[in-house]
């Protein structure tokens, strides 16, 4: 790549653009309250990153870590943000703010890292016994010598291909490379590329792209002009957007999904327990239906060791997304609300009226010895760390394992990497630290 890129002198260094959660800033004093937030902020022409509550901070001086934390993170958000609306609606943002389209920008990006700037392809033809032959162009246009009957050209129609850098399409490439570099190049390189000599204007760039983009059947160049699409709309009409945010207030349904992704089996639905009404004066029960979220008990995850043979385990997985990993407050443990839910599930999974509602490779192997519950919390840790259980005093003496309730410390950094749906080896580390406590 050939083209001119130009040194940022403001550039920060990618540490200080991130911030972790600790006692000190967790208290955001705009919103007077602790700060929930966990992904990109970007206001008044400043960037910054938050990671969850929990994660490793790296060395301030391993760019290439930082840097992988940071596109790991935007991974993360984006695979199993999307049950998550607040990433995708702007609810909780304030009117300066806007969905921000993240993929396009590190599209542009990257494929301007790896190919430079789009310049409009044109084919040149003409008269030359040089160059790349048209044979069709050549037969149509040019009259052969005969020589022993057999015709022979000895001149030719050839093409070439000219690169036009002054297209108005290239030019608004420049504005959307310039755009995406401003915002998270910081991600790629302590560089930004030179700026366009184009004056932002909404409808012309919209226009240019959709015209391009009707004319091209190649896919690469479809895609690159569908990304500055993107681009250009987040645009405000100065061309200057203040801020952006890409992330969410309720990182906590992402922890709990993380959790089921590595360790939770598909059709945990069941061993959901069924609530219902049966009302007096009327015939049948009022069931409230295993699809409605607010009326069923549904626990966050059952993880399954050994399924279907006799050294079979079931455990019931409530995944908290609590600071105790961090702070090591009492206060910061799950409360008795959640304590007794943990009873139901695991008492609905041993009950032996209930078996026939199970899986048929599950229900033969049940054992209520080898039932267990545990609150699964985030934390930096170089292993699994079981602290202790919760229970009841009106359970006390009960012999049952998931009367007790492990807690769980998991290293936080480490799932968000090694998110690979029911991995067997991570299943029984877990199953390990709970079951031998």
């Amino acid at each position: 790549m050939t083209d001119k890129i130009v040194a940022d002198d403001k550039q920060s260094s990618l540490y200080d653009l991130c911030v972790y959660f600790d006692n000190v800033n967790a208290y955001n004093e705009e919103r007077g309250q602790v700060d929930k937030f966990v992904g990109l902020r970007f206001i008044d022409g400043k960037l910054s990153i938050y990671f969850p509550v929990g994660y490793k901070k790296p060395n301030k001086t391993d760019e290439k870590e930082i840097r992988r934390d940071i596109l790991n993170l935007i991974s993360v958000l984006s695979t199993f943000g999307k049950k998550e609306s607040a990433l995708y609606q702007s609810k909780f943002l304030d009117a300066k703010n806007v969905e921000f389209p993240i993929h396009a920008y590190l599209y542009i990006i990257n494929d301007f890292l790896n190919h430079g700037y789009y310049k409009q392809k044109e084919r040149i033809y003409k008269r030359s016994v040089n160059g790349k032959i048209s044979w069709a162009r050549t037969i149509k246009q040019i009259r052969p010598n005969l020589i022993n009957e057999s015709p022979i050209y000895l001149e030719f129609i050839t093409s070439r291909t000219n690169h036009n850098e002054n297209e108005l399409i290239t030019l608004i490439h420049k504005y959307c490379v310039r755009d995406c570099f401003e915002k998270l190049g910081y991600l790629f390189s302590s560089y930004i590329p030179e700026k366009s000599p184009l004056a932002f204007n909404k409808s012309l760039f919209v226009s240019v792209i959709k015209t391009k983009a009707a004319s091209t059947f190649n896919e690469s160049e479809l895609l690159l002009f569908k990304n500055m699409f993107d681009v250009i709309n987040c645009m405000d009409s100065s061309g200057n957007k203040k801020e952006f945010t890409f992330g969410t207030d309720n990182f906590h349904n992402i922890w709990e999904q993380l959790v089921d992704s590595v360790y939770g089996e598909k059709d945990k639905e069941k061993f959901y327990p069924k609530v219902f009404w049966k009302l007096k004066g009327r015939d049948g029960v009022f069931s409230f239906g295993s699809s409605d979220k607010k009326n069923s008990l549904r626990p966050d995850t059952i993880m399954i060791q050994n399924r279907g043979d006799e050294n079979q385990k079931i455990f019931v997985l409530d995944s908290k997304y609590y600071r105790y990993g961090s702070t090591k407050n009492p206060n910061h443990l799950p409360d008795s609300g959640s304590i007794v839910k943990q009873f139901a599930y695991a008492e609905y999974i041993g009950n032996k009226d209930n078996r026939g509602k199970l899986p048929s490779d599950v229900r033969d192997y049940v054992r209520t010895e080898n039932i267990y519950n545990a609150f699964v919390m985030p934390a930096e840790k170089t292993e699994i760390e079981n602290i202790g259980y919760a229970s009841a005093n009106y359970v006390s003496g009960k012999p049952e394992n998931y009367y007790k309730i492990q807690g769980i410390l998991l290293d936080i950094k480490t799932l968000m990497y090694k998110h690979i749906p029911h991995d067997k080896k991570l299943i029984d580390e877990l199953a390990e630290k709970i079951s031998r406590n």
